[in-house]
């Protein structure tokens, strides 16, 4: 019950942690940020692929249908540090942040027909940039700084069931909500002019669902194996539409207007994902692709020319050389590597913004069923051409996940 207290104290501070989290990027100014790919910090090592991997020693946060095999109460939590150096071919900035990743919790219900219940929170996108522009306007030396914060947030709760065998499905319900602040100032230098601010703050709010199915075996079923190696993993994400709420303060240092505009939207598009993953002896090998309909997004009702069809490819290798408890420390440590290439949701001056990133990890044992993950990731996104930033970004995840023998019953003698 201890732990219970301290796991939903370091939830809800995840929560406000998350809608206020920034991870330094110029790009995220466009539509609502970032979008997140985070599955789990085991995922992180082996390119932030795995939707199709089954365990019972990891929360699955992106397919509900890979929590049918936890047996035993699992929790966990995940940190992650971000560099960010930044160069439009001219001048140079560094930005770094660090923000929780989120928290989850998942228990088994049923296990004889896997049905598990998980609780979680993580975030969905985040805004956070900063940036200056110098300018000659009618002889006048001006500058305008911009800067946003924020992001949204997916609180959810999932389900899965294993109706009938090597076949797992899930459903996850989201919450997602948020504010999104974007700021900007206009300074005249040496004059007696006034600086000029906008400052808009877009706090959103809806429901959205997710599908995903895992099915273990389709090498055996057909006779390509004489064992169950293969597992075929895919997911669906509805899309939402936001509630959103828009304030607008707009003047002089000396006076300000306040504008609140209600009752609007924002619509998300929806996301599939398909996945596999290969066990062959002591080594899984894991390969994902996620195509989300950023042409159908819009915001109070307008789709913006920055935004394009996202589509993302990753894949890893992790490798454990035992899964016997009594075996050696060093035996039990498991290995990754893996990377990903990423058309981002934002094109800009015909240039579309693309991520190219290379991973690796290690897993510590803790204890039984209980890990202590680290990642590192190493990768750039943009260009300089047409006079666009290019982003060098470097990320260090840190997870644990451990469990516990809770909401089991001992058995009655």
């Amino acid at each position: 019950m201890r732990m219970k207290k301290i796991f939903l104290s370091l939830f809800v501070a995840s929560a406000c942690q998350l809608l206020f989290a920034s991870n330094g990027s110029v790009y995220s100014k466009y539509g609502i940020g970032e979008i997140s790919e985070f599955i789990s910090g085991r995922s992180v090592g082996v390119g932030s692929s795995g939707i199709a991997l089954l365990g019972e020693a990891f929360i699955n946060q992106t397919n509900p249908a890979g929590l049918s095999t936890i047996s035993r109460t699992l929790f966990a939590g995940q940190y992650q540090y971000s560099g960010n150096a930044m160069s439009d071919g001219a001048t140079k900035s560094f930005l770094n942040s660090g923000n929780l990743l989120g928290m989850a919790l998942a228990f088994p219900v049923y296990t004889p027909k896997g049905i598990v219940v998980a609780l979680g929170i993580t975030p969905y996108s985040s805004v956070g940039y900063s940036f200056k522009l110098n300018e000659t306007r009618y002889g006048i030396q001006t500058e305008q700084a911009f800067t946003g914060s924020g992001g949204v947030t997916s609180a959810q709760i999932s389900l899965s069931y294993n109706p009938i065998t090597d076949l797992n499905v899930g459903l996850t319900a989201h919450y997602l909500f948020g504010a999104i602040h974007n700021d900007q100032a206009l300074t005249y230098t040496g004059t007696t002019y006034f600086q000029s601010e906008y400052n808009q703050k877009l706090s959103l709010n809806g429901f959205a669902i997710t599908l995903g199915g895992i099915y273990s075996g389709i090498d055996k079923a057909l006779n390509l194996s004489s064992t169950k190696n293969v597992k075929l993993g895919v997911t669906i994400f509805s899309g939402s539409s936001l509630s959103a709420s828009r304030q607008v303060v707009s003047g002089l240092i000396t006076g300000k207007d306040t504008t609140t505009l209600a009752n609007q939207s924002v619509a998300i598009p929806f996301s599939v994902t398909a996945g596999i993953a290969w066990l062959r002896n002591n080594t899984i090998f894991t390969a994902d692709v996620r195509f989300q309909n950023w042409d159908s997004f819009k915001m109070f009702g307008v789709h913006p020319a920055e935004l394009q069809n996202s589509l993302r490819v990753g894949t890893g290798v992790e490798f454990l050389p035992t899964k016997e408890y009594f075996e050696s420390y060093i035996e039990q440590i498991s290995y990754r590597i893996g990377g990903y290439v990423n058309q981002t949701n934002i094109r800009l001056k015909g240039q579309s913004i693309n991520e190219y990133f290379i991973s690796g990890g290690v897993g510590l044992p803790l204890g039984l069923e209980s890990r202590f993950n680290i990642a590192l990731e190493y990768g750039i996104r943009g260009t300089t051409t047409s006079s666009l930033v290019k982003e060098t970004i470097t990320r260090l995840t840190l997870s644990i996940t451990g469990s516990e023998m809770m909401f089991i019953q001992s058995p009655i003698e």
